[in-house]
């Protein structure tokens, strides 16, 4: 074997790797950081300048702590909504498994309302991702009377809510109405929050006209 036999294929292995694995690459992340700084950065999700989140990744709002039955749930994730793994479990409608999660889901939902032939899909069957952020506009209308409930908000607040994290088809053509989950109970956060503040806002001046009238 020749010297050029050898020199040749390493030579076309680093222009390939020069190309393809470097400038192809970094002119992606540099175009991509330039026009969509955004989405380059994983479409964190700030409150008070902290990142809560990402618009494109599902969390967890299911009931596994009391406190998350006042929030909106997200669609079931067999993966825990770890992007790392992206993949559901797919299992067949056949399968032992997937009859028993969806009727441990329904057992979750009938907690605080009946559930029947009307619960969305969206919140007995994980995406093919296992990891989607949003759920269809009619499995978050389905929880409205849940979350009036356990907040106190008025269902038509909870609707406009709805419908302010709701996104339409990309030019109107392409893809479903989508609610993302993260936003929506952002909302219902904020709410609860002003409405906490309303409270002891309230209760403080009761107190000081008691004081001042001396009913203490």
């Amino acid at each position: 074997m020749e010297r050029r036999d050898v020199l040749v294929p390493l030579r076309l292995l680093g222009v390939g790797l020069l190309i393809c694995g470097l400038l192809y690459q970094g002119s992606l992340a540099v175009i991509g950081t330039a026009v969509f700084p955004n989405n380059a950065a994983g479409s964190p999700v700030t409150v008070d300048g902290q990142v809560v989140g990402s618009a494109e990744i599902g969390q967890d709002f299911r009931p596994n702590d009391p406190g998350d039955a006042q929030y909106f749930w997200s669609r079931p994730s067999s993966i825990n909504y770890d992007a790392m793994q992206s993949g559901s479990a797919n299992l067949g409608p056949t399968n032992p498994a997937l009859s028993k999660r969806v009727r441990g889901d329904l057992r979750n939902i009938s907690q605080y309302e009946t559930p029947d032939s009307t619960v969305p899909v969206n919140l007995v069957a994980e995406s093919g991702s296992g990891y989607d952020a949003e759920i269809s506009p009619a499995a978050a209308q389905y929880q409205v009377p849940r979350v009036a409930n356990q907040t106190g908000i008025s269902a038509e607040q909870l609707r406009g809510m709805i419908q302010q994290a709701t996104a339409e088809p990309w030019l109107g053509v392409w893809g479903h109405e989508a609610v993302n989950v993260l936003e929506l109970n952002l909302m219902v956060r904020e709410e609860l929050q002003q409405n906490q503040q309303n409270a002891s806002s309230q209760r403080i001046g009761t107190e000081h006209n008691q004081f001042e009238r001396g009913d203490h």
